[in-house]
């Protein structure tokens, strides 16, 4: 059982434990909640403006990734069930369009896979590291961090 003074001194832990410290703590927060039937659109995309769509190749399916943003630890996780066939170098977020870039070692750019949602915005508004959490039959079983930057105002308007 993880205490609550513990969750806040759990910066100090390796990456593989507060991963998997952050997983049980998401994983509680969906069992909590009551399943509700709601019909879904068919794809993501639908749901949005054209203006927000990207004609970038895709890092994951939206069905392959999670971003849980724990407030209390200060950090941001994805948690991925396939594998990466690239490597990351760092990742960027645009405020104008919500959505994440992914540039790898090698000079590509990717998009993400989605849009960022407006409950966690804030957390990609600054610029951190983000764990990136490999996860097999719900555990988590490899982990990296990878740096988040920030579009700002003035790239923004010469892109």
């Amino acid at each position: 059982m993880i205490l609550a003074g513990e969750i806040h001194n759990s910066a100090s832990l390796p990456l593989d434990q507060r991963a998997l410290l952050a997983s049980l703590i998401m994983s509680d927060d969906n069992a909590e909640q009551p399943s509700t039937n709601k019909k879904s659109p068919a794809s993501m995309k639908d749901d949005w403006g054209s203006s927000l769509r990207t004609s970038r190749k895709a890092l994951f399916d939206k069905k392959d990734f999670d971003i849980f943003c724990d407030r209390e630890m200060n950090e941001t996780f994805i948690f991925y069930n396939t594998d990466l066939h690239y490597s990351i170098d760092y990742l960027e977020y645009n405020p104008e369009n919500q959505r994440v870039t992914v540039f790898t070692t090698d000079g590509q750019q990717l998009d993400l896979g989605t849009r960022i949602q407006w409950l966690i915005r804030p957390y990609f508004a600054k610029p951190q590291i983000i764990i990136m959490a490999r996860t097999k039959n719900g555990k988590v079983v490899e982990g990296f961090e990878v740096r988040l930057k920030v579009k700002t105002l003035e790239e923004q308007v010469l892109n």
